[in-house]
């Protein structure tokens, strides 16, 4: 079986310059997850409508991840009891061009997802004066309140379509941490859609529809803190816990 980096060679490229004109700082998004068995067969269906990222001859980037809360996690509780007008607050490292980024994402009423960035010199837990500014202009938490919660790195594409204005990402290798535990998952794949309007025409859609691979409500943060902090409500999410332990465990 042809490796990951192999398949995408497949694709056309798209420069991350390129790609700015599809950014979608404010759109719609779907999520997706799958067995990654059934991965070179959804790329073979995508290769002629999507191009792939492409930097320097690279094709597939790590990403590091780390997730804010506050000590009670209020950001997880929203979610899982599927409030709206929620927050969501991380540090992103780019490591293959060591850019790291402070990040803020908004999911409206109207389920869209509004997000905004500051690039930070450091993959660092300690917040500095800027972060804090940042933090209190497009949140109304205080960042004295919160605290690093979740670690969460892994490997991914991302696909631009060539006829519209959407964009999908596909992680791999999810690799969650807490102190004094690790967990990695090699056989989740999570893809998400992102598009400014209607998906009406989307390729990618179909191809997700036609492997049997339904749209879902997931976020690696809160799914990932219900693995790794038991003592958390959980009861919405124990249904995709087990539909991912069962991909790992096939």
């Amino acid at each position: 079986m042809s490796s990951l980096p192999e398949i995408l060679n497949n694709f056309s490229p798209i420069t991350l310059a390129e790609m700015e004109n599809v950014e979608l700082m404010n759109r719609k998004d779907m999520k997706y997850f799958f067995d990654r068995n059934k991965l070179p067969e959804i790329l073979e269906q995508m290769s002629a409508d999507y191009k792939v990222l492409d930097i320097n001859g690279t094709r597939l980037f790590n990403y590091r991840n780390i997730y804010f809360d506050t000590k009670d996690f209020f950001f997880y509780t929203q979610h899982h009891n599927k409030r709206v007008n929620r927050y969501k607050i991380r540090i992103r490292q780019y490591v293959e061009s060591n850019i790291n980024f402070l990040e803020v994402k908004f999911k409206t009423n109207t389920k869209r997802t509004l997000k905004s960035r500051i690039k930070i010199p450091e993959f660092t837990e300690v917040f500095s004066d800027k972060a804090k500014e940042f933090i209190l202009q497009h949140t109304p938490f205080n960042p004295e309140d919160l605290v690093p919660t979740l670690r969460n790195d892994f490997k991914r594409f991302t696909l631009v379509s060539k006829k519209l204005n959407e964009r999908a990402t596909i992680d791999t290798d999810l690799e969650l941490e807490v102190p004094g535990n690790k967990r990695h998952f090699s056989n989740l794949c999570i893809a998400e859609l992102k598009i400014d309007g209607s998906s009406s025409g989307s390729k990618f859609k179909v191809v997700m529809r036609d492997n049997l691979c339904p749209e879902v409500r997931i976020s690696k943060y809160s799914v990932g803190a219900a693995f790794m902090y038991d003592e958390l409500k959980q009861n919405n999410f124990k249904f995709k816990k087990l539909q991912i332990n069962r991909i790992e465990n096939a």
